[in-house]
C-alpha cells in the first residue's frame, strides 16, 4: 500500500472511530508502528488528524473522544483495566513536592492521569511517558533521560542514561517487570541494559514499588533483577491465582 493509500486509510479510520491506538492501523495496513507514527505526522501537518500518545484521534469541532472512545483506545493494552487499578494505587504515594521515577513499559504510562493536580518532577527514561505527557495537562515537570535509543522498547538505555540518573534524588521510583516467580522470591526483567537502568533508579530512590498485573505472575524474563523483598512494596491486582499462592508481605493486593 502506497503512502497517500495509506493517508486516506488512516483519516477514514480516525474520523469513524474518534480515536485509533497505533498497532491497529499498522495491522490494518499491514505495516510497521513507525510507518504509522510517520505517516501521522504527515497527517497532523496537513490538519487532518491529531497526534496523541498511541494513535491519533480526529480533528474539528466534537473532536474530543468521548469516554467510550477513550477507554476503547487505552484498553487496546493488555489487562488495561487491572493497569488501571495499580497505578491508581501507586499514584496515591505521590506527595506534592516530589521527584519521582517513571520506568519502561505501559503500565507507568497509564499511572500520569492519576498524578493530574500534583506538582512534582517526573523523571523517565521512557519515551512513551513523554509522548503521553506531551497531551495531558499536568502540574508536573518532566525531565527526560538521554542515553542509546532502543526502538523496541521505546526507551533509552547506557552509559549516559546512568549517568543522567546519578544526579537524581528520587522520592519514590515505580519499576516495571517482565514478570515475577512467587516461588523463587524474584522479579524478572526482558533484557541486561534494563536491569541496569532500575537498579541506578532504585539506588537513588527512598521507596521503590513494583507495579504489576496478574498476568506476570505466570511470565517469566530471562535475566532476574531483584529479589521480592527489595521493594518497599509490590503492587497487584487481585486474582485468583494471587490467593493461592504464598505471596510476599510487603504486597499490596487491590
Amino acid at each position: 500500500m502506497i503512502a497517500s493509500q495509506r493517508y486516506e486509510k488512516i483519516v477514514e479510520m480516525v474520523e469513524k472511530k474518534g480515536i485509533v491506538n497505533t498497532k491497529e492501523m499498522a495491522r490494518a495496513m499491514d505495516v510497521t508502528e513507525t510507518t504509522i507514527r510517520r505517516d501521522c505526522e504527515e497527517l497532523e501537518k496537513q490538519g487532518k488528524l491529531i497526534r496523541v500518545h498511541g494513535g491519533a484521534k480526529r480533528v474539528g469541532e466534537g473532536s474530543h473522544p468521548s469516554e467510550k472512545e477513550e477507554k476503547d483506545f487505552w484498553g487496546s493494552q493488555e489487562h488495561y483495566e487491572e493497569k488501571c487499578q495499580v497505578c491508581k494505587r501507586a499514584a496515591d504515594f505521590v506527595r506534592e513536592g516530589d521527584c519521582i521515577f517513571l520506568d519502561e513499559g505501559t503500565t507507568t504510562v497509564l499511572m500520569l492521569q492519576y498524578l493530574k493536580g500534583k506538582s512534582i518532577k517526573i523523571v523517565t527514561h521512557n519515551l512513551l511517558v513523554a509522548e503521553a505527557f506531551r497531551e495531558m495537562d499536568l502540574d508536573a515537570e518532566l525531565f527526560l533521560i538521554g542515553g542509546r535509543y532502543i526502538k523496541e522498547f521505546n526507551m533509552s538505555v547506557g552509559p549516559v542514561a546512568l549517568g543522567d540518573l546519578s544526579r537524581f534524588n528520587f522520592d519514590h521510583a515505580f519499576l516495571g517487570c517482565a514478570g515475577v516467580d512467587m516461588d523463587r522470591q524474584v522479579a524478572y526483567t526482558t533484557e541486561v541494559e534494563t536491569m541496569m537502568i532500575k537498579e541506578k533508579a532504585m539506588s537513588q530512590s527512598s521507596e521503590n514499588y513494583l507495579l504489576m498485573d496478574s498476568s506476570k505472575l505466570t511470565m517469566k524474563g530471562f535475566y532476574s533483577f531483584r529479589k521480592t523483598k527489595d521493594f518497599d512494596a509490590i503492587l497487584c491486582n487481585d486474582c485468583e491465582a494471587l490467593r493461592q499462592m504464598d505471596v510476599p508481605e510487603n504486597i499490596i493486593v487491590i
